[in-house]
């Protein structure tokens, strides 16, 4: 497989973005249905307003990750998808059963923060939020962004904040360049202060993000 292209994620003619997280259960079951996913992107045909599908699996090895790029939501309904659940990954279940896939959550990016154009990242790590409607959604990613997420930290090259359609969700795709470095933020006084700054923020509450490595991409 030839190595995956990142997604510029703050590129400025996507105004949606699908995600879907894929709960599997071990790294063997993982690496395949990463592969099936890959797979069936690269042989079906590519619909207008379609920018771009990137797959993701968790270091821990039980988890696979979506993220796709549209124009817009005219523009994936138009291709005559709906937000439904993709048909199952056949046989692939640890007793030969289907893995059942969720319908994909559609988020829009709101704001970004680039520390760092210059590296490449190898993990990507998303901490998601439960939110109490578009007020509550713009209030936290404003303070963070504006807040704690100002100073650059060794390691994390980008923040990129997303809230979903229907304002529950707010979730940050944040690059990082390895483990080592996303283990030393968490440490650091300024995710000591995001972490703070969350929790009193009325209508969030945090439900925590996992780290992922880029397994396979179509663009």
């Amino acid at each position: 497989m030839a190595t995956p292209l990142h997604p510029t994620i703050d590129r400025p003619d996507s105004t949606l973005a699908l995600i879907t997280p894929l709960f599997v259960g071990t790294a063997e079951i993982q690496r395949a249905a990463a592969d099936a996913i890959v797979a069936e992107w690269s042989a079906a045909p590519r619909p207008e307003g379609l920018l771009s599908q990137s797959c993701y699996v968790s270091t821990e090895g039980e988890n696979v990750w979506t993220y796709e790029q549209w124009t817009g939501v005219e523009s994936y309904l138009a291709s005559g998808r709906a937000f439904r659940a993709p048909e199952p990954l056949r046989g692939l279940g640890t007793d030969g059963t289907d893995i059942e896939r969720s319908a994909p959550i559609a988020f829009e990016r709101y704001r970004s923060t680039v520390f760092d154009t210059g590296s490449v990242p190898t993990r990507v790590v998303v901490p998601t939020f439960d939110v109490d409607g578009r007020a509550a959604q713009r209030n936290v990613i404003d303070r963070l962004l504006d807040g704690p997420l100002t100073e650059a930290t060794p390691g994390l090259l980008s923040a990129h904040f997303h809230y979903s359609l229907d304002g529950s969700r707010v979730l940050n795709y944040a690059e990082f360049t390895g483990d080592d470095e996303h283990m030393a933020f968490l440490a650091s006084p300024i995710a000591h202060e995001t972490t703070r700054l969350t929790k009193e923020t009325p209508g969030v509450r945090g439900i925590g993000g996992k780290r992922y490595v880029l397994h396979g991409s179509v663009a």
